[in-house]
């Protein structure tokens, strides 16, 4: 029998070992270390993940108060281009928010009697006795291995916590401010606002005072929690290996638009499960792995495209780097362009997250098709 071990047990890692828990009859430890808190981040999906919950845990949207999870029915987009729009899941496609500490919670529960834990620091891959190790563990110390995702404008977040008795609404807001944008995640019991910056042209100060001044104009208040964070956008240059693979932060970040990040883990999940079975080269993995980052930045940086109302330093930027990333058309781009009009057209896989009626969604609300 095959052992794997698993290096993390946060969202990405209980994603993982809840993965092969499921599609594998491998014995499985998950090392972890409890003086670590969880990170209550990535808390909305694209609509693989509640798929993927449900053919692996038989979860139900009943469930959700088990997680404070509420329906997710679409992004909404405020103030990027010329109108707001809904890029919407068109029905009866649904997805959701949930609380990323308690859906760990609850997978880890439903895992209990077929994964073992190991709470225990591991210095080194060489100090796990596995067949296989799947590198979980959030960020990397520097960034030697990884490319930079450098056409993505964003390298900070203000994240502030409100409670509430109920959810507002059923969507995600995602709201273009004068130095970045906001997103607007609704749980059942919080709404968390993050402001996404970039601290080369604004400070802590200055954004902190824009997003409490739009808390209060929604009657709420940052009560619960309050995180600063800076961050690098990056992917793995070589992410499977005979041996070690990696997941989550530990193999990727790219800012939140459009919520990818837990879509890409259970994507890189279902490339390492076929790297160990033999159904794929370690070669083409690690291809298909860049590619597919390639494809979520163009589709990020789409977004930017546009603009938004207001004439900054960070818009002015963002405008720069979303027309040269968009200026490199790939094979696949370009016959996505020339199809967009197609009502025939069906793409092959999808592009990164998105498939063709969802791309085509976000480029006719943003009234780019010229621009591209």
């Amino acid at each position: 029998m095959k052992k794997i071990a698993i290096l993390g047990k946060g969202t990405a890692g209980s994603l993982t070992y809840n993965h092969f828990g499921f599609y594998t009859d491998y014995e499985i430890d998950v090392y972890y270390d409890s003086s670590i808190k969880e990170q209550t981040v990535g808390e909305g999906t694209t609509l693989n993940v509640p798929e993927q919950l449900n053919l692996t845990l038989g979860m139900e949207f009943k469930d959700l108060p088990l997680i404070n999870g509420n329906f997710k029915t679409s992004i909404y987009y405020e103030g990027f281009g010329k109108k707001n729009y809904h890029h919407t899941f068109f029905m009866p496609n649904i997805s959701i928010h949930m609380n990323a500490v308690m859906l760990q919670e609850y997978i880890m529960e439903k895992n209990k009697n077929r994964i073992n834990f190991i709470d225990k620091n591991i210095a080194s891959h060489n100090d796990v006795d596995a067949d296989y190790i799947i590198d979980c563990t959030g960020t990397p110390k520097n960034l030697d291995n990884y490319w930079q995702a450098d056409y993505i404008p964003v390298n900070a977040a203000l994240v502030k916590q409100c409670s509430w008795d109920k959810p507002e609404y059923t969507y995600t807001l995602t709201k273009a401010m004068k130095n970045g944008w906001m997103f607007g995640i609704p749980l059942a019991n919080r709404v968390s606002f993050g402001y996404l910056y970039n601290s080369s042209f604004n400070d802590i100060e200055e954004i902190e005072l824009e997003l409490d001044k739009y808390i209060e104009s929604v009657n709420l208040s940052g009560d619960l929690h309050r995180l600063n964070i800076n961050f690098n956008n990056y992917f793995h240059k070589n992410n499977f290996s005979e041996r070690v693979f990696y997941n989550g932060n530990a193999s990727f970040f790219l800012e939140p638009m459009e919520a990818t990040s837990l879509a890409t883990v259970e994507e890189v999940n279902r490339k390492i499960f076929d790297v160990i079975n033999g159904k794929k080269s370690i070669e083409k993995a690690n291809k298909e792995y860049i590619e597919w980052f390639k494809e979520v930045q163009d589709i990020i940086v789409m977004h930017y495209l546009a603009g938004s109302k207001y004439k900054t330093e960070f818009w002015h930027d963002a405008v720069q780097k979303a027309t040269k990333c968009l200026s490199i058309k790939t094979n696949r781009w370009q016959e996505i362009l020339y199809n967009l009009n197609n009502p025939n057209y069906v793409l092959s896989n999808s592009y990164g997250c998105w498939s063709m009626p969802s791309i085509k969604s976000n480029i006719d609300n943003l009234d780019i098709a010229e621009l591209l």
